[in-house]
């Protein structure tokens, strides 16, 4: 419980610079107050205990909609507040923020921050792709740079310079990923951005700054239930909300921890 109350004052210190990320939005960034970060961290609680209870292999892709687990999904959120379901809304955007970000990049992002660092015409990104998880095997995208003379170089940066797919692929990768409970994506976080811990039998430094193959062994050692069957709390936060009334096109959390006027 100390480790799980640990990881969610985490979230709490990280919402900001997560939350107000964008150059538009960094002149707003600004610490939580204290019913922010209890706001925070009882929607980090909430994430886990919903991720614990239908993120896990016995809700496949096809079981996901039958009526009886709908309505036992359904039935945990019933009992929190529509103000309380869109901040796990916003709690959710946080992590798919961290999750698009720093552990699971588009080809698109990779592209980005390749231009920022060495402009347009310097040291080519090449895309191959191969099929299915794993360091050998994956279903996404690995980036490389090439020498002039064609010969891939190793690469002294804390980038690792590989994307999870284009807009689409990326997509459902992120789904998926959102499956993960908080301390899942913590954990994840710390081992790619901070350079601490390990993702079980690896270790910082092991993977020569190999970010993606690291993630990809985490992901596979979860088991085959993980892949291609995206996350369901959003879809039944809004069943909820639909069955209350509420206008669910308006309520997309994002924001609602700290929203003018929020107690």
């Amino acid at each position: 419980l100390l480790q799980i109350g640990s990881i969610a004052d985490s979230w709490a210190d990280l919402y900001p610079s997560i939350h107000w990320h964008s150059d538009a939005l960094a002149p707003s960034r600004r610490l939580l107050t204290e019913p922010e970060r209890h706001r925070v961290r009882q929607a980090s609680y909430r994430y886990w205990l919903y991720s614990l209870a239908y993120h896990n292999a016995s809700y496949t892709r096809y079981q996901r909609l039958q009526p009886p687990i709908v309505r036992s999904r359904a039935a945990l959120l019933r009992g929190w507040s529509s103000r309380e379901l869109a901040d796990l809304l916003d709690f959710q955007s946080i992590l798919r923020a961290v999750l698009e970000m720093y552990v699971c990049p588009s080809n698109g992002t990779i592209i980005c921050r390749h231009k920022e660092r060495y402009g347009d015409n310097s040291m080519p990104v090449v895309i191959n792709q191969l099929v299915g998880y794993g360091p050998q095997q994956s279903k996404h995208y690995n980036f490389h740079h090439l020498n002039n003379d064609g010969r891939v170089m190793q690469l002294q940066s804390e980038e690792s310079w590989q994307g999870w797919g284009d807009d689409v692929s990326h997509y459902y990768v992120i789904e998926d990923m959102l499956k993960l409970h908080p301390g899942q994506v913590m954990q994840l976080y710390n081992f790619i951005v901070n350079g601490s811990g390990k993702l079980g039998a690896l270790e910082v430094g092991q993977m020569g700054g190999n970010h993606k193959v690291a993630v990809e062994a985490f992901v596979v050692g979860l088991g085959e239930w993980f892949d291609n069957n995206g996350e369901t709390l959003a879809e039944t936060i809004r069943l909820v909300l639909t069955e209350r009334g509420e206008e669910t096109e308006m309520v997309d959390g994002v924001g609602s921890i700290v929203a003018e006027g929020g107690d």
